[in-house]
Formats: structure tokens, sequence, C-alpha cells
């Protein structure tokens, strides 16, 4: 063992690797003869807070689902395994790595010189599956890490803009827990017990990871200051003399923590980090004493969890008003007044909770199911319904749920575990894990196989829902919808004059929906809304607003006026519910944009020509529309 250099590394680094035996661990659970250096790298990145670790957690690469897919990517070997770490056990690659290093050498040191020499099967797992840049890892444990920033200005005051997002709301917990006639200054356990407060923050997150009840966690925390804080909000400003010196302490260790890991603001996985820190402290101490294994928790904050973002600017700086929001909605959503009206009490409802910052439950913050034909404007309603929740019509997840019909498609559906086809590629938990803020949109969910159907039902009941690599992703902050097309005969030719379905064909419709969704999914809706097939009156005005839009586009971008007659709406009209009758309102929009091709074609002539076009009208040709130039 001698022969390899390890007694010349840094003392604590031989300490955390216990002498680099975790790399000898990770051989035999991969099945390899020999220690290579993905072996190395893996017991590096089991060391909770290290680089590895926190590379590993950046790059979205659970390092237990790396072991995992090592192992089945190896080919079989024989012979015995190693028992520890020596130069016969050593693959020559990682002799070369250990030789190479200076006295005292750490963990970057070591992780610089690994890194490149790692085995392709490994390198190719963590730059294709897990898209890590290996050259930026380098590049990193070469550049050392930053000083830490102070985060106490001049004035003693906590420098807030130090912070992230959710670090700040830890503090603003903190601020409202330590209230009172007489609040005695804020301590590490008060951090503690405000970090397990924050609403979806990383303790709530990991307790739920490690199938924990966090209620029960809550109240045991108030023994240890003595109060309670349920969510964060207003309070007093933290500041260098109103804490206690082990905060203070323990808030400067965080910003170390975060500038180890290349950050510029102390994150919540900083806060826990340094918290952790001392295994004989009370943080560590009192999470010991509640069953929880430490170790797992800091693995889960280093490689699952991520803050959610920050509420864009615009967005918080304006909260439209419901009636202004509603009045909105009409003009998008051209003849659908009863579907506005279905959604406006459920609009109310999440429009003030979330000025207010209240979470109404542990649930998702909408959950409506859109039947109706094809065409009949329920995909548009869930893009309104993302312009007015959450600022923008693009803030929409959509799921075209006819590709989850078999049992295999749910591994793409949720992800899979390490090793199997999936792994890694699940829409719905990736598309969470990015920004859960914003509406997903399942389209003709009843062609979904049924094991989708199940994945979808706890994901409407708590808003939570399982990626088998072994993070919980949270829907609390979704808002979901579903579309189905059964029964869509039924809505064929119902409407009455607000738009909505006559009772009759309604009752037909609630009927299907009972006969073909399981009660337990149904009872799970919130609000089941029927779109009905249009009118020709309403494709009309569909078409109206179309052609204003296009020459709005055309006016901006190529400097044109676009005009029409007043009759062309109305035969636009006509030609969607007569040749285009299953497309509706869809049909509507092809023969709007069916302008644009001519009017390009008759600007390029005239350019050709040397001539100038600032004005064109829509002309009717048969079934089509085409433009003249009127310009003169």
């Amino acid at each position: 063992m001698q022969n390899l250099g390890i007694d010349r590394l840094d003392p604590a680094l031989l300490a955390a690797t216990d002498r680099l035996s975790g790399a000898v661990a990770a051989a035999v659970e991969t099945g390899a003869a020999h220690v290579q250096p993905s072996h190395l790298l893996i017991a590096l990145g089991r060391v909770p807070g290290s680089t590895a670790a926190r590379l590993f957690g950046r790059s979205g690469i659970p390092v237990e689902a790396f072991v995992e897919a090592l192992r089945t990517r190896s080919p079989t070997r024989g012979g015995m395994p190693p028992t520890e770490l020596t130069d016969g056990t050593a693959a020559a690659a990682t002799r070369e790595v250990l030789g190479a290093l200076p006295a005292g050498a750490g963990e970057r040191e070591l992780l610089a010189a690994v890194v490149p020499r790692l085995e392709p099967a490994a390198a190719v797992l963590l730059r294709e599956y897990g898209r890590a840049d290996l050259d930026q890892w380098v590049r990193e444990c070469r550049a050392g890490s930053a000083p830490a920033r102070e985060v106490f200005g001049d004035d003693g005051r906590l420098l807030l803009d130090r912070f992230s997002p959710g670090a700040r709301r830890v503090l603003a917990a903190m601020e409202v827990t330590g209230g009172g006639p007489e609040p005695a200054p804020p301590t590490t356990a008060l951090l503690l017990q405000a970090m397990a407060a924050v609403p979806n923050g990383l303790i709530e997150q990991g307790w739920h990871f490690l199938g924990q009840e966090v209620r029960g966690l809550r109240i045991q925390m108030m023994s240890l200051t003595g109060s309670g804080a349920d969510v964060p909000g207003p309070g007093g400003t933290l500041s260098r003399d109103s804490v206690q010196e082990s905060l203070a302490r323990t808030l400067r260790k965080a910003a170390a923590v975060a500038a180890r890991r290349g950050a510029d603001q102390v994150a919540e996985r900083d806060l826990l980090a340094a918290l952790l820190d001392t295994p004989a402290g009370l943080a560590a101490g009192f999470l010991r004493g509640t069953r929880i294994d430490v170790t797992r928790l800091r693995r889960y904050a280093e490689e699952y969890y991520r803050e959610l973002p920050a509420r864009k600017p615009e967005a918080a700086a304006h909260v439209p008003a419901l009636e202004e929001s509603l009045d909105w909605m009409r003009e998008r959503l051209i003849g659908r007044e009863a579907v506005i009206d279905r959604l406006a009490p459920s609009l109310e409802m999440i429009s003030r909770s979330l000025r207010r910052g209240l979470r109404l439950q542990d649930r998702p913050l909408g959950r409506f199911l859109f039947c109706g034909p094809s065409g009949t404007g329920k995909t548009l309603a869930a893009r309104v319904l993302a312009k007015v929740v959450y600022g923008s019509e693009d803030d929409v997840l959509f799921f075209e749920m006819g590709q989850f019909n078999t049992k295999e498609s749910t591994n793409h559906f949720i992800g899979a575990a390490p090793g199997y086809v999936g792994y890694g590629e699940g829409k719905l938990t990736n598309g969470l894990r990015d920004n859960p803020r914003r509406v997903l949109l399942f389209d003709e969910v009843e062609k979904a196989d049924g094991r989708v159907l199940d994945a979808l039902l706890r994901l409407l009941d708590e808003g939570r829902i399982s990626d088998p690599a072994g993070p919980v992703r949270d829907a609390r902050d979704s808002l979901i919808v579903l579309t189905s097309n059964l029964a869509s005969a039924d809505l064929g030719g119902t409407a009455q004059p607000d738009g909505g379905a006559v009772p009759e064909a309604a009752a037909r419709v609630r009927r299907i929906m009972e006969g073909f969704f399981r009660p337990e999914f149904l009872n799970r809706i919130d609000e089941v809304v029927l779109f009905e097939a249009f009118r020709q009156d309403q494709l009309e005005a569909i078409a109206l607003g179309g052609l204003r839009r296009q020459a709005a586009r055309v006016t901006t971008q190529l400097g044109v006026e676009l005009c029409w007659k007043q009759e062309t709406a109305a035969h636009i009209a006509e030609l969607a519910m007569t040749r285009r009758p299953e497309e509706a309102a869809r049909g509507v929009n092809r023969y709007v944009d069916g302008v644009l091709p001519p009017l390009l074609r008759l600007l390029d002539e005239a350019d050709a020509r040397g001539e100038s076009v600032e004005r064109v009208r829509i002309v009717l040709d048969g079934e089509r529309l085409s433009v003249v130039d009127i310009s003169g």
C-alpha cells in the first residue's frame, strides 16, 4: 500500500475517505477486478460536502446512480475482488494518478488528476448521460476556490444579497420565529427550525425523500427554541450584534462552503452543510435523535435538491386584478364565456393566494379537466391560464399523452431507476426539476397507459411525484390541465348562446367520463370544463381576431399594411366549417396563416422589379386566400 504513496496525501483527505478504502468498495460494487480512476471519483463523491459531490450534484448525476450504471455496463470479471488498495489491486491508470500527486495533495489535486484518466465507459456515462463538462471539472479543481464573501456589512447588518432566494426565505422565517415581546438573540437552533418551517424548502423536500413526516419534525423542533413558525413572512433585520456568536460563525461558515463550490450566493444547502459541519453540534445531534441518516440528508442536498427559481420580477411587479384578467381572457378565448365563468372562482382563489404567498394545501394550485372536440380552444385556454397565473403564455409544459400509451413509456414519463432504459429521461420529473412554476398540460389524457395514469394520480393528489432515480419532484406551484376528446360527438352542435353545452349533453359527457376514468382519478379534479363545438358566428369572430393579429405582425416586421374586406372573415369561417370541420378553430388559423405565402411571394417579385409594396389587400381565391398590391 505504501508503494502507491497514499501516506503523502493530505491527512484531511485520508480521514474523509478512510485512506481511500471507499475506492476499493466502489470497485467491488461495480464488479471490477482492479481499482480504476472512476472508483477514486466515486469515493470522493460519497464524501458529503466535497468538491466531487458538488460537481456530481451540479450535473444532476446522483453518485449512486453512477455506481449502478457502471455496474450494469461492466463486463463480468473472474478472480477475487480487491480487498485493499495496493500496487497489485490498482489499475495502471490509478497508479499513474497516485504516483503523480505532490506531497500534501488534497481533494482538488486528486480530482484534477483523476478526471482526465477516467476509463472511456465512465467518461461516456458522465458526458452523454449526465451532460457533465469534464474539462470544466478539471479547470475548477485546478483553479482552487475563491475566498468566502463576508455576510455582514460594515454597519453590522446581514447582507441579504449574498444569499440565494431560498436562503432568504429561511432568514425571513427566522425573523418571524424569533419575534416576541422580548425576543432572545437568534441561535443556530432557530436557524435549523426556520429551515424546516419554509414550505417546499430543503428540509421539507429532504424529509419526503427520506420517507419522513415533516409535521412531526416541526413539532419536535419547537423544543429547541420554545417557539414555532409555519411560514416565512416579514420581520426584523438580522445583524451581527443581534444574533448569537455561534449563529454568526455558522453563517460565515456557510459562505465559505458556498465559495468552495464556486457559488456567488449562500444557498440552503450551504446553510445545512454549515449546521452539520460539527458532528457533535446541536443540529447534527438533534437530527440523529430523530433517527435521520445525516449522511443521506447531506447527499440529497448535494445531488438532488434544487431551489425554486425566484419569481420573475415583471410578474411580481404587477399582479393584474381578477376582473382585468377575466376581461383579457374574454378577448383571447372568443366564444368561451361559459368556460371563463367556470374557471373564474378557481382563478380568484389562486391569484389571491399567490399575491399573499399563501399555500392552500399540499396539492397543485389547480387541477382541471378540459373536455371537448379538437379545435375548440382547450390548448389555448391552458396557455391563457399560464399568462394569467404565471405571467407568460410560454409557461406551459406540453405532454402529448398518446406518446405514453405503453408500459415501457412510463420510464420516459417519470424516468427509471439507474441502469434501466429511461434513466434520467423522465419528461415530467425533469420538467418539474427545471421549473415547477408553470402549467402542466396533459393533452388527450385518455390515450395514456394505465400505469401513466397511476403516476398522475399522486401528482393530482399530493402535488408530488417520485423520480425512480431517487428524488421527489414537487408540483405544488404548478397548475395541472388535462384535456380529453372523449364524448366529442356529444358536444358537437350542442352550444347555447353563451358558449356552454346544453344540460343534457353535459350530463352525457359526465357519464362517459365516469365510465372511462376511475372514481379516485375524477375525484381529484377541481373542475371538469366542457368545450362545445364552435358555431359559425364564433368562428367568424376568431377569424377576425386572427386577421388583426396577422396584420399587426406584418406591419411591425415587414412594414406592409394588410387590409381586407368585411366579408373576408365570414368567408374564412364558412371554409373552416365546410372544408375543415374536424379542425374548427385550428382550421380558421390555417386559412389566416395561408395569407403569408402569397404575400411573401408578392414582396419578392416586387423586389426583383425594384419596386416597393406598402399596402396589400386580402382577396378570395376559391378556397384559398391571396393578396394584391394596392399601394398605388
